[in-house]
């Protein structure tokens, strides 16, 4: 089986390109966006596990989990939003949150804990 995906949805390019390395070396198959609109376009309801930031240029991540829940109702439980302004964005309901900043290892945490358990022994393996 391939290894489980991952999709960092983050305004800031050099968030991105950390989150990716991070990500990578855990495994996963890597793909990153900028905006909403970039998201949709890669096929974001089809990845194992989402990181979304709350606040992008542009539409936010909201609007990003709101689009992604009238593709796949289920998608929901494979997202991790970030935010650096926890308690003042409006998180929405049932998702896990990432306060950055953040460790490494709490993002892994936090990843491995919504990836579904058969794709996380794939990046074991990887």
């Amino acid at each position: 089986m391939d290894a489980p995906t991952a999709l960092v949805v983050d305004d800031n390019e050099m968030l991105r390109a950390l989150l990716s390395r991070i990500l990578d070396a855990e495994g996963f198959r890597v793909s990153t966006a900028g905006s909403v609109e970039e998201a949709l376009l890669l096929d974001a309801a089809a990845h194992d596990v989402l990181l979304i930031d709350l606040r992008l240029g542009g539409r936010s991540g909201a609007d990003l989990i709101d689009e992604l829940r009238r593709i796949d109702p289920a998608v929901t439980a494979r997202c991790l939003v970030l935010t650096g302004a926890a308690g003042l964005d409006p998180v929405p309901t049932g998702l896990s949150v990432v306060t950055k900043p953040f460790t490494a290892g709490e993002l892994v945490a936090a990843v491995r804990a919504v990836v579904p358990a058969d794709r996380v022994n794939e990046a074991d393996r990887g």
